[in-house]
């Protein structure tokens, strides 16, 4: 699990071959809570995934990115810390969040950890 760092190179550009957007590297951590995922760029919370787990499974209601930061890769950096640390803990998710099960949908090696798949 690459929990630590998520450089988001594999995250394909907005807009199609050939376009381009700007990348940041973001530093994705637990919470102390438990609670969320949190992503900093340069010291900043540039957003959070919240997570709620039930009895193995991980519910995933809400997806915040500040707007300074929508569009550069941090949302893909927070679900795929998240998903990769569910595939650790052998636990299986429940995308609630639209930008989660998108996310999903347009990754489909991470399908087979959505409860019910």
């Amino acid at each position: 699990m690459n929990a630590a760092r998520d450089r988001l190179t594999r995250e394909p550009p907005y807009g199609g071959p050939g376009s381009r957007r700007t990348l940041m590297q973001a530093d994705v951590k637990l919470s102390p809570g438990g609670d969320a995922f949190v992503a900093e760029v340069d010291g900043r919370q540039a957003g959070r995934l919240d997570l709620v787990r039930r009895d193995g499974v991980i519910v995933y209601p809400h997806t915040k990115v500040q707007p300074e930061y929508e569009g550069k890769g941090v949302g893909a950096a927070l679900v795929r810390t998240a998903l990769d640390a569910a595939r650790a803990e052998n636990a299986k998710v429940v995308p609630l969040c639209w930008f989660v099960r998108e996310w999903i949908d347009r990754h489909p090696d991470y399908a087979d950890l959505v409860e019910g798949a």
